[in-house]
């Protein structure tokens, strides 16, 4: 048996961004080794892997399908923590010992990514091997890369979504309208985003629900081919009846930013493409819809803003009330609710599977991005002034 007990690889990382690294930023922490009675070490190595993959069927379901792959290696390299190749070997007593390491990461490394048909992963990999070969240990951990990509000047302007539909209903012919503000046109991971809305129901018909929502367009390229997979990362849902001659208004109501989303883009990953769209939709009796779109931006901080690195200043602030249920959470899906066949679980974001969802606050963190105990603090763009209230209500016309 070997005398190796445990071999672990601890990363260092501040408290509210664990596991989480922005491109050529340095990667410390250490490797830890319990060893259950003296052992002779000949070296200890680590192998830090960046690497993206797509794969997909041009028809799901038929077997006879060629398959689409492609793969990009973003970071590949190893560095000794550890050589006696031409010494005595290192001698560990009972209990644990740690060797530190650090690697600092290159400045053109794309932001980790898991989606439907590809992903964007990291991890650090580190192999001990002993005088003796069955004390030789092979252990690793991923962790995330994000960048600090800054929003256009044109993501300051508001944006408005406004639309009308008319409709026959009870041998008469009304409108639906409906209109959508946002004070911007991008957003920061992890900030929420303030909307108003109001619908007014001039029509026979009966509105039963207005959503929302922020749409994740991934787009996949492989053997001169693409396809694209839509789904919703964030929304904001409201069931509520509107009848003839009447309204219903938002003020100041918050679709929260999930904080581990990557920015529109996804730069220096050419086989994948990511943008977003915000849209809202107006559900009505009788299975029609009033649905509006518009492209918004996702990036790291808005322009002349400045994002700092890791004990270079005070990180963005995020919304912890944002995390990602365990492998028995909810399936990822598209826009339309449907959750297909994934194939084997990607899990590379410690034990976590799903889409992201708002989580009560007696909910247990799976992220690691976050744990337990960490305080809640406000989005960047919201320090200096309280939150306003939510505000939905019904209204006469």
């Amino acid at each position: 048996m070997s005398s190796v007990e445990e071999l672990t690889v601890v990363l260092e990382h501040d408290i509210d961004e664990q596991y989480q690294y922005q491109p050529g930023e340095v990667l410390r922490g250490n490797i830890r080794i319990k060893a259950a009675r003296p052992t002779a070490l000949r070296t200890i190595t680590i192998r830090v892997v960046g690497e993206g993959n797509v794969s997909w069927k041009d028809e799901e379901g038929d077997s006879r399908s060629p398959i689409n792959q492609a793969e990009e290696k973003y970071v590949d390299v190893s560095k000794i923590v550890l050589e006696t190749k031409n010494q005595n070997p290192r001698n560990l007593q009972p209990g644990y010992t740690n060797f530190p390491f650090e690697y600092q990461l290159p400045e053109n490394l794309p932001s980790s990514y898991i989606g439907k048909f590809g992903n964007v992963t990291y991890t650090i990999k580190c192999t001990v091997t002993g005088v003796k070969s069955i004390d030789t240990s092979i252990t690793s951990e991923p962790f995330l890369v994000l960048r600090r990509s800054p929003l256009p000047e044109s993501a300051k302007e508001e944006m408005t979504l406004q639309q009308e539909k008319r409709l026959w209903g009870s041998c008469t012919f009304g409108k639906i309208s409906a209109r959508l503000n946002m004070e911007s046109r991008g957003g920061v991971p992890g900030e929420d985003l303030f909307m108003h809305a109001e619908i007014k129901n001039h029509s026979q018909r009966t509105v039963t629900a207005m959503q929302a929502a922020l749409v994740m367009l991934s787009t996949y390229h492989a053997r001169n081919k693409s396809t694209s997979f839509r789904q919703i990362v964030s929304k904001k849902r409201d069931e509520f009846d509107v009848e003839h001659n009447e309204g219903r208004r938002w003020n100041f109501v918050r679709l929260t930013l999930p904080p581990y989303i990557p920015e529109t883009r996804l730069e220096y990953c050419d086989i994948i493409e990511i943008h977003y769209v915000m849209q809202f939709r107006v559900e009505i009796s009788g299975g029609t819809e009033l649905k509006m779109e518009s492209p918004i931006l996702i990036g790291s901080h808005l322009p002349g803003e400045t994002a700092h690195r890791r004990g270079e200043g005070a990180a963005p602030s995020i919304n912890n009330h944002w995390t990602m249920r365990g492998t028995k959470g909810l399936p990822m899906g598209d826009e339309d609710g449907y959750a297909g066949d994934l194939g084997e679980p990607q899990n590379h974001w410690g034990a976590v599977t799903g889409v992201p969802e708002l989580r009560g606050d007696q909910v247990v963190i799976n992220n690691p991005l976050f744990r337990q105990g960490s305080h809640v603090t406000k989005p960047t763009r919201d320090l200096v002034r309280d939150r306003p209230q939510e505000l939905m209500e019904n209204t006469r016309l």
